[in-house]
């Protein structure tokens, strides 16, 4: 039994089995994937040069430009299959691209309409106001024209007195810090308004002309004859005029203008009061009667001044008399 284990055909077969089994472990290993990798790898590279060389190739041919150009026929083919492709997108982004566009120009002309409208506004503002500004600046103008003769402080009026109180009063934004007191005169570019009876710091209360407790010193400017002006407390501030002396006799269009006060208060010489309208045939104790249209109208006044001090004027010459 030992002889057969050791006879030469025992060890052939136990030699072929391990080959056998080497061959095995051999083919699934390392040698079958080596095999194939140095071929895969090459045929890769092979094709990748060709593709490069293609493009290269057509690239050259191209920037011929020319109408032989052997890739124009590709070009055109190109064209033929995808150029309805491109019409199509372009036809299915043009609504999107349109209504893009439609909502940017709503927005402009949403801006441009606010725009237009602020601007509108202001017109309208604007014009709504420039007559009251340029009736104003008329007024002031008057008043600058006649303020050289007085020394005066501006205001304007910004109350009227009621209706209950049977009185014609206006009030004035100037007071007592403006050197404003009561018993001044106060008139603007026209001619006399009145006169203050109250003042506060802001404030003063300036009695109109044309009220019945009013009562003006005038004198005629064609005959020099002096008179009294009295209110009868209507809303047009039509005048009285009654001349002191009894033979004297208005005219119609003479015109009034104050005589003056002692002190100048309440009233200074020389503002123009109005114009004589119709005279009266009766003749009483101080003379003829005449209705007199005054130069401001009560119901329109808007800036005046109030005389602070005494007239502007130069010095008065001394008048000397002649020695035999």
């Amino acid at each position: 039994m030992l002889k057969d284990l050791g006879s030469p055909s025992s060890r052939s077969a136990s030699t072929r089995s391990a080959s056998t089994r080497s061959a095995f472990r051999s083919a699934g290993e390392t040698p079958l994937r080596s095999a194939g990798t140095p071929r895969e790898v090459r045929r890769r590279r092979s094709v990748l040069a060709l593709v490069i060389l293609a493009c290269f190739t057509l690239i050259v041919l191209d920037a011929r430009r020319s109408a032989g150009s052997p890739v124009e026929p590709l070009r055109e083919g190109a064209a033929a299959v995808f150029g309805p492709l491109e019409s199509t997108a372009t036809s299915a982004r043009q609504p999107v691209d349109n209504l893009r566009d439609r909502f940017a120009e709503m927005d402009r002309l949403k801006s441009e309409n606010e725009k237009l409208q602020k601007e509108n506004e202001e017109l309208t503002r604007q014009l709504n106001t420039s007559d009251y500004a340029r009736n104003r600046a008329l007024e002031l103008d008057k008043l600058l024209k006649v303020a050289p003769a007085y020394t005066m402080t501006p205001a304007r009026v910004i109350g009227i007195g009621g209706a209950q109180t049977f009185s014609h009063t206006v009030t004035i934004d100037a007071g007592t810090a403006d050197g404003v007191r009561a018993d001044m005169t106060v008139l603007n570019g026209a001619g006399l308004v009145g006169r203050v009876v109250r003042t506060t710091q802001g404030t003063a209360t300036v009695l109109l002309i044309g009220d019945r407790s009013s009562t003006v010193g005038g004198r005629l400017n064609s005959t020099m004859a002096l008179g009294f002006v009295s209110g009868r407390g209507d809303v047009a501030g039509t005048l009285d005029y009654k001349l002191v002396d009894p033979k004297a006799r208005p005219k119609v269009g003479d015109r009034i203008v104050t005589w003056g006060s002692s002190g100048n208060a309440p009233y200074v010489p020389g503002v123009p009061i109005g114009v004589v309208t119709a005279v009266s045939g009766n003749v009483g104790s101080l003379g003829s009667t005449a209705t007199i249209k005054p130069y401001v109208d009560p119901t329109r006044i808007d800036t005046v001044g109030v005389v602070t001090g005494p007239p502007a004027r130069p010095p008065r010459q001394q008048i000397t008399g002649k020695g035999n």
